[in-house]
C-alpha cells in the first residue's frame, strides 16, 4: 500500500504540475473542437486525475495537507453555493454536469478550489520550481502573443494555422494585460536611467488602451448595465444562489432588457455576461460570487504580504508579478468573460500565493476529506462524461459533413444514431428531426410509387421525427428549442392528419413560448402554423404578439403585410411592408412585397424603385425581374413621356424569355407591349 501511495503521490504532483504549467497556454494545437473546448476537455481530465490520486494517497497515508480557517471557509462556501445553484435550478442534472460540452457548469466550477488546494499541497521546493516555470511561461507567452499581434500579416497567419487560439480576441486581451504587468515589474525593479524607462511606460499605456479596445470590440456580449440588470432580476426572482451554474443563456432569455429587443442582437442568446463576475452573479448567485471573491482576494492579500517581506531579488520580482496578476484578474473579470483556461490560470496563481499563508488553527483530515472526497467523485463523473461527449461530437461532426455534402442519406442518420448511443445529447435528436424533414421533402419530390405507398412511407418518417422530437424534450424539457423541434415534427403529419398534426404542433409551440416568452421568432412560427390551418384570426393574434415583443420585427411585419393584403386592406398592408423594409433593408423579399402593393395602388414610380432595389439584392430572381417589367410597362402607359420605359420592360422580357424559352406568360407579356392595354396588379408566378 505504501508503494501505491508513493506512486499516486507522484501522479498527483505531476498532474498538478501539468495543469499549472499548461494553464497559461491558451494557444493549443488545432482540433475539431474550438480551442477553449479542447483545453477544457484536457484540463478537466487532468484535474480529476490529480485530485483522485491525491485523495487515495491521503486516505492510504491517513494524512491530509492541513489548510487554514480562511481556506476551509472559502472553499466550502464557494463549493456549497455552486452545488445549491444547481439544486435550485430549473434542471439540476443539466446544470450540474451540462448537456453539451459546457465549461461553466457546476461540476466544472467545483474544480476551481480543487486546483488551488492541489497547488498549495505540493512540496515547497517543487512548488517554487513550478512558480518560476509559470512566470517564465507567462512572460514568453505574453511576448509571443504581442509579437504575433504586431506581425499578424505574416507570422501571425502562419502560427494561427497551427494554433487556433491565437485568433481569440479575449485570450489576446488577457495576455496583453499580463505583458503590461511584466513591463511594470521590470521598470519597477530595473536600475536603468529614467530616460530608458519612459518609453517602456509609454508603451505599457498604449497596450492598456489596446486591451480595453480589444475587450470591448472582440466578441459580441451584453454591456455592463444590461449584465447588472439581468443579475438583479435573477436575485429578485431566483434567489441568492442564482439561476444555475453555466446557465446564463436562460437568465438572458428571461430577464434581458427591453431595449435589447429593439437592437440587432435581439435573437442572440448570450452564454456569458459582460464579464466573469457579472456572469457569476446571475449563475451562482450573490453568495457564490462573494465566496469566490473572498477566495481570490484572500490569496491576493497573502501574496502582497509575501512580496513586501521578500528580500531575494528574483523572488521579489516573481512575487510582484504574481501579485499584480492576482490584482489584474478581478479588475478585468468585470469587463471580460474569461475562458475556462483563464479561470484555471487564476486559480493556479492564487494557489501559489496562498501556499505560504499562516495556518493558525490546523484542520483535521476529516474536515478536509469531507470537502474534497465528494469533489473528487464529482470530477471523475464529469471527466468521464466529457470524454464520452467528445467522442459523440466527433461522430456528430462526421454526420454533419455527410449531411452538408450529400443530404439526408441513410449514412448520415446512422452516424447520428451512433452519436446518440455514445451520449444522448438533445441537439443530436433535433438534428435527426431536421434530417427527417429533409428526407420527407426528398421523398415527395422524387416519389414514383403509388399514393398508398407514398402515404405509408411519409407517415412512417413523420412518426420517426415525432419520436426524435419527444426524445429531445425528455432529455432536456427546459430547452425551448426541443419543443420547437417537436412542433416541426408534428407539422409533418398535417397533410394526412390536419387536426391532429395542428393540435400537437400548437401545444409544442405554446410550451416553447412558455419557456422563452420574450422571443418574437416563436410567435411567428406559431403564426405560420395558424396559416397552415387556415385561421386568419390565429395568424393575426400571433403576429400581434410578436410585434408587441419587438415592434420592428421584420418577419412579423412582412407576414402581417401579406395578411392585410389578402383581405384587400392595401393601406394597412403597405404600412407594414414599409416597416419591414425599414427593419430589414437588405432583404429582397420585403422590397418585393412593398413593390407589389405600390403597384396595386398604381404608384408605379415607387413600385419600380422598390422592385429595382429588390433585384439589386437578388440579381438572379426572375420573379422580381418579371414584376419590374410589368410595372415599367404599365407606368409607360400613364404618360406619353414615359414611353421609353416600355423599351426597358421589353429588354427585361426578352432576357427572361431567353432563360425560359416557350414560356406562355412571357410571350403574352411581350405581345402586350405592342399595343396599349389596361394594367392590372401583378400576381406572383
Amino acid at each position: 500500500m505504501k508503494t501505491l501511495a508513493r506512486i499516486l503521490t507522484l501522479v498527483y504532483q505531476y498532474a498538478t504540475a501539468f495543469v499549472a504549467i499548461g494553464s497559461p497556454l491558451f494557444f493549443i494545437p488545432t482540433t475539431i473542437f474550438s480551442p477553449d473546448v479542447s483545453y477544457y476537455m484536457v484540463v478537466i481530465s487532468a484535474i480529476a486525475v490529480a485530485l483522485v490520486a491525491y485523495v487515495i494517497s491521503a486516505t492510504i497515508n491517513r494524512t491530509w495537507h492541513p489548510i487554514s480557517r480562511f481556506e476551509l471557509i472559502a472553499y466550502s462556501v464557494f463549493s456549497i453555493s455552486v452545488i445549491l445553484s444547481a439544486v435550485f435550478s430549473r434542471e439540476p442534472q443539466v446544470v450540474f454536469f451540462g448537456d453539451g460540452i459546457n465549461a461553466f457548469v457546476a461540476a466544472s466550477l467545483l474544480a476551481l478550489p480543487a486546483v488551488m488546494y492541489l497547488v498549495r499541497t505540493l512540496p515547497e521546493g517543487f512548488r517554487d520550481m513550478l512558480k518560476k516555470i509559470l512566470v517564465a511561461v507567462l512572460s514568453v507567452s505574453a511576448f509571443l502573443f504581442v509579437l504575433v499581434f504586431i506581425l499578424s500579416a505574416s507570422l501571425g497567419q502562419v502560427i494561427s494555422k497551427v494554433f487556433l487560439a491565437f485568433t481569440s480576441s479575449l485570450s489576446l486581451a488577457a495576455y496583453i494585460g499580463i505583458f503590461v504587468l511584466a513591463i511594470l515589474i521590470y521598470v519597477r525593479r530595473s536600475s536603468h536611467h529614467i530616460k530608458f524607462k519612459i518609453p517602456l511606460l509609454t508603451g505599457a499605456l498604449v497596450y492598456i488602451l489596446l486591451l480595453f479596445t480589444i475587450a470591448y470590440q472582440g466578441d459580441v456580449r451584453p454591456n455592463l448595465s444590461s449584465s447588472f440588470e439581468v443579475a438583479s432580476q435573477v436575485l429578485t426572482n431566483n434567489g441568492v444562489f442564482g439561476i444555475g451554474a453555466g446557465d446564463y443563456a436562460y437568465a438572458w432569455q428571461l430577464y434581458r432588457p427591453v431595449s435589447v429587443l429593439q437592437s440587432q442582437f435581439f435573437s442572440v442568446d448570450f452564454n456569458q455576461a459582460s464579464g466573469t463576475l457579472t456572469t457569476f452573479l446571475a449563475t451562482i448567485g450573490v453568495v457564490g460570487t462573494l465566496a469566490f471573491l473572498f477566495l481570490v482576494l484572500g490569496s491576493l492579500y497573502v501574496t502582497v504580504r509575501l512580496y513586501m517581506r521578500a528580500t531575494e531579488k528574483r523572488e521579489h520580482m516573481i512575487l510582484g508579478l504574481l501579485a499584480l496578476t492576482l490584482l489584474y484578474f478581478p479588475l478585468v473579470s468585470v469587463l471580460v468573460p474569461f475562458t475556462y483556461s483563464m479561470l484555471i490560470l487564476w486559480m493556479v496563481v492564487a494557489g501559489f500565493g496562498i501556499a505560504k499563508m499562516p495556518l493558525g488553527v490546523n484542520y483535521s483530515s476529516k474536515k478536509v476529506a469531507l470537502l474534497f472526497i465528494p469533489i473528487a467523485l464529482i470530477l471523475v463523473v464529469q471527466g468521464t462524461l466529457t470524454v464520452n461527449k467528445a467522442r459523440a461530437f466527433m461522430v456528430y461532426n462526421q454526420a454533419q459533413t455527410e449531411l452538408n455534402q450529400k443530404g439526408p442519406t441513410p449514412e448520415a442518420r446512422a452516424l447520428l444514431n451512433k452519436a446518440i448511443s455514445i451520449y444522448a445529447y438533445d441537439g443530436f435528436y433535433r438534428t435527426l428531426v431536421e434530417h427527417s424533414i429533409a428526407a420527407e421533402r426528398e421523398l415527395v419530390s422524387t416519389a414514383t410509387s403509388s399514393q398508398d405507398a407514398l402515404r405509408e412511407a411519409y407517415l412512417k418518417e413523420a412518426q420517426f421525427a415525432v419520436d426524435m422530437g419527444k426524445a429531445a424534450v425528455t432529455r432536456n424539457p427546459s430547452n425551448y428549442q426541443n419543443y420547437v423541434s417537436l412542433g416541426r415534427a408534428y407539422e409533418l403529419a398535417i397533410p394526412f392528419d390536419k387536426e391532429g398534426g395542428y393540435t400537437n404542433a400548437k401545444k409544442s409551440y405554446d410550451e416553447a413560448i412558455k419557456l422563452y416568452p420574450g422571443n418574437p421568432f416563436l410567435y411567428v412560427i406559431a403564426a405560420r402554423l395558424e396559416a397552415s390551418a387556415g385561421s386568419r384570426e390565429g395568424v393575426r393574434l400571433k403576429l400581434t404578439e410578436a410585434l408587441q415583443k419587438k415592434q420592428n420585427f421584420a418577419d412579423a411585419l412582412f407576414l402581417m403585410s401579406q395578411l392585410e393584403s389578402s383581405e384587400q386592406k392595401l393601406d394597412e398592408a403597405l404600412t407594414y411592408a414599409i416597416g419591414a423594409v425599414q427593419a430589414a433593408p437588405n432583404d429582397p423579399n420585403v422590397y418585393v412585397q412593398a413593390g407589389l402593393l405600390l403597384y396595386a395602388k398604381q404608384d408605379y414610380q415607387n413600385a419600380a424603385l422598390a422592385l429595382q432595389r429588390g433585384l439589386q439584392l437578388d440579381q438572379n430572381n426572375q420573379n422580381i425581374a418579371y414584376f419590374l417589367a410589368l410595372v415599367l410597362r404599365d407606368w409607360s402607359r400613364v404618360d406619353p413621356q414615359n414611353a421609353p420605359l416600355a423599351e426597358q420592360a421589353k429588354i427585361i422580357g426578352n432576357e427572361l424569355l431567353n432563360r425560359n424559352p416557350g414560356n406562355a406568360d412571357l410571350e403574352a407579356f411581350l405581345k402586350s407591349l405592342e399595343q396599349p392595354a389596361t394594367s392590372t396588379p401583378a400576381k406572383k408566378k
